[in-house]
């Protein structure tokens, strides 16, 4: 009398063993990934807000952010300048 073959049984659960193994490791590199993002937009955050907190104004409304001249006004990111208004947004994580 011949028994039932495990072997399917083996094979379905190394695929999906496998398989597993391939989500978590991309799950792994795509949170590294995304935490190196965050930090680079905190980062450049950070660095906008900077030169729009020391904007000057120049001679006919325009405006001088980090080195660059601007005709009434500039938008950044978190940051809104013009002549006579410095608006930096920031908020917690």
């Amino acid at each position: 009398m011949r028994g039932i073959s495990t072997a399917p049984l083996v094979l379905a659960v190394l695929i999906i063993l496998v398989t597993s193994a391939i989500s978590a490791i991309w799950w792994y590199y795509s949170q590294q990934k995304a935490a190196e993002q965050a930090t680079l937009l905190d980062q450049r955050l950070v660095d906008e807000q900077t030169k729009c907190l020391h904007a000057v104004v120049g001679a006919n409304n325009t405006i001088v952010v980090g080195g660059a001249v601007y005709n009434g006004s500039y938008v950044g990111l978190g940051c809104y300048v013009d002549p006579s208004t410095i608006v930096v947004v920031q908020w917690n994580k």
